[in-house]
Order: structure tokens, then sequence, then C-alpha cells
């Protein structure tokens, strides 16, 4: 039956369930508070080649590439040297950064032992519990840091895993196999993430209506739309419509995230690899740097190498110059050299992305109660978006289909 509906929000979470609508043979409007759409899902092209502003890829399943399909976008697959990842742990570049017997007791604890999540717990003491200090320092430190934007003791493991049971019935091996999904690796565009966002629109523009310079101001306005409505704002624009409704302890924490692309004559590792991961004090400052012009192909013009460094929240650092002295101080650690990058691009995104921690948890549930209610009262309002469900495309996608 079709129905009604209106999206709010029109970043890729916004674009990603309009689409689903119009496959299924919905009346979709979208409404959007900025002139242009896609979020913080774009790429800019500068004469040495592509800027990534915010996601680099997409992990690709047969969803996905039906969705490809249908919008007229070819994917990019990595190059094979991709599938080399380092740690820069104690100094040193490593691929696989633990001694045999933390990785017997990584095994353990992924096979045997049972799953439990502590409310009252961070990331990084659950994951001493869990692991072991060596495997949480080495391996789950760098690696989530750079998903999340943030280190261990600002996230929780119920909320980072939160479609695991963690009650202690259960392993990790069955959760990741409960929920594991065929996919077919990581790709982008030839011209970036940003084709994604430009072929969505060009796929739905004909379909639906798209209205700018449209902004939410209350939950009553919220109510009074005739339809189903779909909330795809992010959390800083949505905690404030929400008001008294959120407990203090249910008010999410917002993450400033910075990427600086960086191109230069030389790559960063001797080999060509994906990207290295940093684990804590390490004398690094980024969580994490990507490898672009060694993942896919057509990122860079001429014989030139572009990295993308992530870094959280950097206190007293006000200037673009002293972003990018930060980014060849941290190059250095690695490659033991000064070289003097021919082009820096700094992106900020200030307050886009939630911590996965305590609150955020507490907020899905009251979301989910609000939720709720309004079905009591006959009302289809439902809340989508990078603090659902999971902070992945390809978990945003999932997410938003009906």
């Amino acid at each position: 039956m079709k129905e009604e509906i209106h999206i709010y929000g029109a970043g890729i979470t916004g674009l990603f369930l309009a689409y689903h609508h119009v496959k299924r043979g919905d009346s979709v409007t979208l409404y959007e508070e900025n002139k242009t759409l896609g979020g913080v899902i774009a790429t800019k092209k500068v004469k040495e080649g592509l800027v990534e502003q915010a996601a680099n890829g997409i992990l690709l399943t047969k969803d996905i590439k039906t969705m490809l399909d249908d919008i007229g976008l070819k994917t990019l697959f990595p190059k094979k040297a991709s599938k080399r990842r380092y740690f820069f742990i104690n100094k040193n570049l490593s691929q696989f950064p633990i001694s045999l017997f933390a990785g017997t007791k990584l095994l353990y604890s992924i096979f045997l032992k049972k799953l439990k999540f502590y409310p009252n717990l961070n990331f990084e003491d659950w994951g001493n519990i869990t692991f072991g200090s060596s495997v949480t320092k080495n391996i789950i430190e760098p690696a989530l840091g750079g998903i999340y934007g943030t280190r261990l003791n600002e996230l929780q493991a119920e909320t980072v895993f939160s479609k695991w049971d963690g009650s202690g019935t259960s392993t990790i091996f069955k959760e990741i196999k409960k929920n594991k999904m065929k996919t077919y690796g990581t790709v982008s565009f030839p011209n970036g993430m940003g084709d994604l966002v430009s072929h969505l629109i060009a796929y739905l523009s004909p379909k639906i209506k798209i209205q700018t310079g449209v902004s939410l101001s209350s939950i009553s306005e919220i109510e009074k739309q005739k339809g189903s409505v779909r909330i795809c704002i992010s959390l800083k624009k949505l905690t404030p419509i929400l008001g008294n409704l959120l407990n203090p302890e249910e008010k999410p924490n917002l993450l400033t995230i910075s990427t600086v692309t960086r191109f230069g004559e030389t790559r960063l590792t001797k080999k060509p690899c994906f990207g290295v991961l940093f684990g804590k004090g390490e004398g690094i400052k980024a969580l994490g740097v990507l490898c672009n012009s060694d993942l896919f192909e057509g990122r860079v013009t001429g014989h030139l190498h572009s990295e993308t460094w992530i870094y959280p929240k950097l206190d007293g650092i006000t200037t673009d110059k002293e972003m990018e002295s930060i980014v060849e101080t941290d190059r250095e650690v690695i490659t033991k050299n000064r070289e003097k990058a021919k082009a820096i691009y700094k992106t900020t995104w200030e307050g886009v992305f939630p911590a996965y921690d305590r609150n955020l948890f507490l907020c899905n549930q009251k979301l989910d109660e609000i939720e709720a209610n309004w079905k009591k009262q006959g009302l289809d309002i439902q809340f989508f978006g990078n603090y659902r469900k999971g902070i992945g495309l390809r978990s945003i996608f999932e997410t938003t289909m009906p």
C-alpha cells in the first residue's frame, strides 16, 4: 500500500531512506535545512587530486550493489596492496602487534568466553577484562579509535555492539556469526564518495518532492504532520528539539573530528598499505591515517601520494597552520624524515558525530520509548541516523530499509 512519507534531513541517511521508500512505491517528500543535500558526505576536487570530506568508502553488500546499479554508479574496488594494514605500537610499524600468548587469549575470548557487558565500565576497562590489556591497547584501541573518532575511555561496549547479546549467555563468535552478512569489501567511486550523493540525488529528484530551507523547530510540529514522518537530522540539531524529554544522563555527548588530507612526494610507509592505526601513548596525536593513493586509483594527479589523517578535538589548536604542524610532526615520528607537503586540506566537523558511550545508549532507549508512545497515539514517527544502530554507511543503509 502506497504511503505518504515525510523525511526531515537530506544527509546520507535521508537519501538512503528516500531511496528505499521510492523503491517501495511510496510518495516521498524530503526536507532539508541547507541548500545542498548529502550532509557530511562529499568530495572536493583540488589540483592535487581528491579530498574526501568524511567517509572514504562503503562496505559493499548485495543490497547496496542493487542500489548502485539502480542509480547508475560504477564501483571502484581497492588496489591489492591495500590489504596491508599497520599498527604503530611501541614506536614501530607492525601488522600483528601482540605476542603469541596475547593472540591465544584473544582467540579464547572470541570463541569460548561468555560475552558480558557492564553498564558502568567504559570500553577500555571492559576491554581489559574481556581481552586483556595487551590486546585492548595494541589492537582494539587503534582499530576503534579511527572509526569512532575518539579513544576507548570515551566509548562503551554495549553501545558500540548494540546488536550483540551481552547478557553472559553467548560468545563474541556466536554474535558475529548471528549478525554476519556477506560483503564484497570496501569500495569507492571514480570521483570519490561525492559520486554516491550526486547519483542518489539525480535518481531521486524526478521521483520525490525536495524542499530546501526547511528545518524542524519543535516536537509538536512533527506530530501535526500528515502521513509517516522520518527524522534524519543530526543529534546536534535533534537534542535541542527534544528538550526536556531527555534527562541529563540521556543527553548525548557530541564529538569534534578533523580530517587533514595531505599531498606529498613520498608515501608514508615503504610498502603501499591501507593505512596506519595508532595506539594511545605513542606520541602521535592522530587516531589513524588512510593512505588514499594506495587504496584507490584516481585519488591523485601525477606522481603525488595522498594521506588523510584523522584527529579528535585538540585543545588549544585554533589555526590551520597549527594543525598542519601537528600532521607534519606526527608524520615525522613514523618516517623519521621531515618532508614539506605539497598541499594540505583540513575539514572539521563540530558535533556531527556522537560519542558511542553510556549517554548515547540511554538516549537511544529514550528515543525507542518516544517512538512507542507515538505509535500508541496512532502516529508513525521514527528516528534514523548514525546514532541509532551503527556508525558506518552500510549500517545506516541497512537500518533505513523498511
